[in-house]
C-alpha cells in the first residue's frame, strides 16, 4: 500500500487570503490594480496564484 499524494495547492479565492496571508480582500484587489500579482478568473471566481502573492510578499522590505 502506498501513501497518497496531495496535490499543492495552486490558486486561492479573494476570501482565502485574509486567512493564507493576512491581506483584506480590499488589500487584494488594490495590490493587484498596482501590478503586484494578477487576478485569474475560474469558473466565474477571482483568484490569486498562492506563488504569485508569496513572491510578492517575500519581496517586500520591512523598513
Amino acid at each position: 500500500m502506498t501513501a497518497a499524494t496531495v496535490t499543492p495547492k495552486i490558486y486561492a479565492r479573494i476570501k482565502e487570503c485574509r486567512d493564507l496571508f493576512g491581506m483584506s480582500r480590499a488589500t487584494v484587489y488594490r495590490r493587484a490594480k498596482e501590478q503586484c500579482f494578477k487576478i485569474y478568473k475560474r469558473n466565474g471566481m477571482s483568484v490569486v496564484k498562492i506563488e504569485e502573492v508569496s513572491t510578492w510578499i517575500e519581496g517586500q522590505s520591512l523598513y
